[in-house]
C-alpha cells in the first residue's frame, strides 16, 4: 500500500468515527483531521483542515471513504470468510447474489445514521468548486480499490460495496457463462451505487425484499444481456422443479419438472456437463424396467441424451456406459413390447456409440457400427419421403457415416458420402442457410480436410461458422466446434498466426469451457494452439503448453485417443525444437497404446513422425522401417492417395535428394503431383495444399522429375 493509500484509509477511518456521532452540518474538517492516526509517517502533531482538503479535495470524497471503511469493518464481522464458490444452478446463483446484497441491506439498517450522513455529503458541492477558477479536471487518485472509491466519490457515486459484491457476481455468472475480464467489477460498481441510493431512500423497508429486488435488477440488467435470454427458460424450469420437490417429491410432477430442466439445459448445447448430471437425476426418478408405470421409451431417451452430453463433454467411459444401457433396454425390453420403437432406439444407440468410438480413436470400428445403424434407418428415407422423421434420422446417421469413413482413412468414400448428404438436405430443405444444411457442410469440410483439400474446407467452414454464429450462443458447443475445425484447417495450410487469432478470440480455450461445456473440445483447441505456437517460432512455449496438457489428459476422462493426440503434437513440437530423442520417446509411448485396426490415420501420423525422428538422429535403417510400415497401411485401411501416405513419400524423396540419390524420385513424387481427379472428383492434393507446393519445388530443384503439363486456363470472355 502506497503512502497516499494509507492516508486515504486513515482519513476514512477518522471520518467514519466523526460522522457516526455528529450531524453532517456540524462536522468540521479540523475535527476529522485531528482524529486521523498515521503513526508510521512520523507525524505526531495535530493535522489541519487544510491538510485534510489537500488529501480528499472535497467532502464527497470524505464521506465516500468513511462509508467504505465502515462497511469493510461490518463485512469482516458479519460476512462470509471464504471466497464464493461457483453455484450449481441459476437459482443458487441468484440466491447467492441476494445473500451478498442482504449483507449490504443489513449494514444500512445497522448504520442508518451514518448512511444518512453520507447521503447528505455525497451530493455536497463546495462553493470553491463552483468558481470559474476551480480546476476543471478531476483529481488524480491511485488505481487501487480505495483510489477507485475516492474517484467515484468525487463524481458523486458510491463504490463502498463493490469489493464485497464483485467476487460474488463473478462466481454467480459462471453458473451459466464465463464473465469477460472486468465485467464483474463493472457490475459491482454500478450495483453498489444503486444499492446505496435505494437502501438510503427506503430506510424502513424489509431488508430481505430489498436485497431480492436489487438481485433481480442485476439479473435482468447485467446477467441476461451477458448470457442470453435462454437463461430465462432455465430460471423458470428450475423454480418449477424447486416447487415440485417441496410440494410433491417423488411424484410424476417432480419427474416432469426434472425433464423440463434437462430440456432447458441440453437444448442450448452450452452446459453439457450439467445436462449429463440433470439426465442422471431424471434417470433416478424414472421407474426401472419391470416396475409398474415404467416408460421404456422415456428411459431410452434419457439414457441416450445423457450419453450424448457426456460424449460431447468428453467423458467417454461414462458415455459408453449410458449408451450401452440404452441399447440393452431397447433390444431386450422395448423390442418385446413395441418392436418398431425398439428397432428405432437400438439404431439411435448404435449411431451414438459409433460417434463415441470415433472420439475414442477407433474410427474403423465406428464406421461399421454406424453403417449398421444407417441400414436400419434407411427404410422410410426414400426421396419421396420428404421431411419425415425417418428421413431426418437417416440423414443424421449418413452424415456420421461420412465422417467415420474419412476418419478411418477411406477418404474417397467419405467425401462422396458427405457430398451426397449436403445435396440431399439442400434439395429437401430448399434453403442453403438452413442450420441442418450448414451442419452437413461442416461435416463435408471435415472430410475435405482428411482428403487433402484444405482450401475448399476452409471456404465451407468459414461460411458455416458465420451462419451458426448467428443462430447459436457464442459459448455453445457447436460454434466452438466450428472454430476448432477451422483452426485445424488453417494449421494444415501452415497459417499459425490465423490459428492463434481464431482460438484466442474464442471461449474454447477458457477453463470455464473445459469445466462446463466440453473438456474434449477444449483439449483439441489446446493441441492446435500448441502446434501453431511452435510453427510461429516459439517452440519452447509450445513444448511447455503441450507437456502440461499431455500430463493433464493422462488418465483423464478424454481417453487414450486424446492423450495420444497431445503426445503426437508434443513430439512434433520437440522435433521442431531440435530434440529428436525426446520426440522419439514420446512416440514410442503412443505406439504402445495404438490398437489395430483402431485409428489408421493416427498410426500413420505416428509412423511419419517416428521416421522423421530417426532421420534427425541419423538412423537411416530405423527411418526406413517406419516408412515401410507407413506404406503398408495403404492396404490396411488407408486410401493409397491419403495425404499422410503422400507426406511419407515426400519425406523419402527429400532424404534421397539430400543424399544425392536421384533414382526413383519421379516415382515417389508422381502421386503428389498427379492432377488426375479421383473418384470424388478432385486430385489427391487440392490446389494450394502446402505438401503439393513443396513437392513441386523439390521436383523443380531435382531436375530428375517429370512435372505433369497442366493445360493453361483461359477466361472465355477474353478468348
Amino acid at each position: 500500500m502506497s503512502a497516499q493509500e494509507r492516508r486515504l484509509s486513515a482519513i476514512g477511518e477518522a471520518a467514519a468515527g466523526v460522522l457516526r456521532t455528529t450531524a453532517y452540518h456540524l462536522v468540521r474538517a479540523e475535527d476529522v483531521a485531528a482524529a486521523v492516526r498515521l503513526s508510521r509517517e512520523g507525524h505526531s502533531g495535530r493535522r489541519s483542515a487544510v491538510w485534510l482538503y489537500n488529501e480528499v479535495k472535497s467532502r464527497r470524497v470524505l464521506v465516500a471513504l468513511a462509508l467504505d471503511h465502515a462497511f469493510a469493518e461490518f463485512a469482516e464481522r458479519n460476512g462470509p470468510q471464504e471466497p464464493p464458490s461457483v453455484p450449481a444452478s441459476l437459482v443458487e446463483a441468484r440466491d447467492q447474489v441476494t445473500q451478498a446484497l442482504l449483507l449490504v441491506a443489513r449494514f444500512h439498517r445497522a448504520e442508518s445514521f451514518l448512511t444518512q450522513q453520507v447521503q447528505l455529503g455525497i451530493g455536497d458541492i463546495a462553493t470553491s468548486e463552483k468558481r470559474q477558477s476551480a480546476p476543471q479536471e478531476p483529481p488524480s487518485w491511485p488505481g487501487s480499490a480505495i483510489g477507485r472509491v475516492a474517484s467515484a466519490g468525487w463524481a458523486g457515486r458510491v463504490l463502498a460495496y463493490a469489493r464485497h459484491l464483485a467476487p460474488v457476481l463473478a462466481a454467480a455468472a459462471q453458473a451459466v457463462c464465463p464473465p469477460p475480464p472486468g465485467w464483474a467489477e463493472s457490475c459491482a460498481e454500478k450495483l453498489s451505487d444503486l444499492a446505496f441510493d435505494a437502501l438510503t431512500d427506503d430506510p424502513d423497508g424489509p431488508v430481505d425484499r430489498q436485497a431480492a429486488a436489487l438481485g433481480a435488477h442485476w439479473y435482468e440488467r447485467h446477467l441476461v444481456p451477458l448470457a442470453g435470454s435462454w437463461i430465462n427458460d432455465l430460471d423458470v424450469a428450475e423454480r418449477v422443479l424447486d416447487l415440485a420437490r417441496r410440494s410433491a417429491p417423488g411424484t410424476r410432477a417432480e419427474t416432469d419438472a426434472q425433464a423440463g430442466v434437462l430440456r432447458s439445459v441440453a437444448d442450448t448445447g452450452i452446459l453439457l456437463r450439467r445436462a449429463a448430471d440433470e439426465a442422471a437425476e431424471l434417470t433416478r426418478l424414472l421407474p426401472r424396467p419391470g416396475e409398474p408405470g415404467g416408460d421404456l421409451s422415456s428411459l431410452c431417451d434419457v439414457h441416450g441424451r445423457r450419453g450424448l452430453a457426456l460424449a460431447r463433454y468428453g467423458d467417454l467411459e461414462a458415455a459408453r456406459a449410458c449408451l450401452m444401457d440404452c441399447l440393452a433396454v431397447a433390444e431386450n425390453e422395448l423390442a418385446a413390447r413395441e418392436p418398431a420403437e425398439g428397432v428405432a432406439y437400438a439404431a439411435r444407440a448404435r449411431h451414438n456409440l459409433g460417434e463415441l468410438l470415433m472420439e475414442a480413436g477407433r474410427p474403423a470400428e465406428a464406421a461399421q457400427l454406424i453403417e449398421r445403424a444407417r441400414s436400419a434407418r434407411a427404410e422410410g428415407a426414400s426421396p419421396g419421403a420428404g421431411l419425415s422423421p425417418a428421413w431426418r434420422r437417416y440423414t443424421v446417421t449418413a452424415q456420421a457415416a461420412a465422417r467415420a469413413a474419412a476418419r478411418s482413412g477411406d477418404v474417397v468414400a467419405g467425401l462422396r458420402l458427405a457430398e451426397a448428404v449436403v445435396t440431399d438436405r439442400q434439395a429437401r430443405l430448399g434453403e442453403p442457410g438452413d442450420i441442418n444444411v450448414v451442419a452437413a457442410r461442416v461435416s463435408l469440410a471435415e472430410t475435405l480436410l482428411e482428403a487433402g483439400q484444405p482450401i475448399e474446407a476452409r471456404h465451407l467452414l468459414q461460411e458455416a461458422r458465420r451462419h451458426r454464429a448467428e443462430l447459436l450462443q457464442p459459448i455453445a458447443y457447436w460454434p466452438n466446434y466450428d472454430t476448432v475445425r477451422l483452426a485445424q484447417v488453417e494449421l494444415a495450410l501452415r497459417e499459425p498466426a490465423t490459428v492463434l487469432r481464431l482460438l484466442e478470440r474464442s471461449p474454447v480455450l477458457s477453463e470455464w469451457f473445459a469445466a462446463h461445456v466440453s473438456f474434449r473440445l477444449w483439449a483439441e483447441a489446446r493441441i492446435a494452439h500448441g502446434l501453431a505456437t511452435a510453427l510461429a517460432g516459439d517452440a519452447a512455449a509450445a513444448r511447455a503448453a503441450l507437456a502440461e496438457l499431455a500430463g493433464r489428459l493422462e488418465g483423464g476422462p478424454g481417453g487414450e485417443a486424446l492423450t495420444a493426440a497431445a503426445r503426437r503434437a508434443l513430439a512434433e513440437a520437440e522435433l521442431m525444437g531440435g530434440d529428436a530423442e525426446t520426440a522419439a520417446g514420446l512416440l514410442t509411448r503412443v505406439r504402445e497404446c495404438e490398437a489395430v485396426p483402431g485409428d489408421p490415420p493416427g498410426r500413420a501420423r505416428t509412423l511419419l513422425l517416428a521416421a522423421r525422428c530417426e532421420d534427425a538422429r541419423g538412423d537411416d535403417a530405423a527411418a526406413g522401417r517406419h516408412r515401410a510400415a507407413l506404406t503398408a497401411l495403404a492396404g490396411g485401411g488407408l486410401d493409397p492417395s491419403h495425404p499422410l501416405l503422400l507426406e511419407g513419400r515426400y519425406d523419402e524423396a527429400v532424404r534421397r535428394f539430400e543424399t544425392g540419390r536421384f533414382e526413383g524420385l519421379d516415382a515417389l513424387l508422381a502421386p503428389l503431383l498427379d492432377r488426375t481427379p479421383l473418384a470424388h472428383g478432385r486430385p489427391a492434393l487440392g490446389e494450394g495444399h502446402p505438401l503439393l507446393l513443396k513437392a513441386m519445388v523439390l521436383a523443380d530443384r531435382s531436375g530428375a522429375v517429370h512435372l505433369p503439363r497442366v493445360p493453361r486456363q483461359v477466361l472465355w470472355e477474353d478468348a
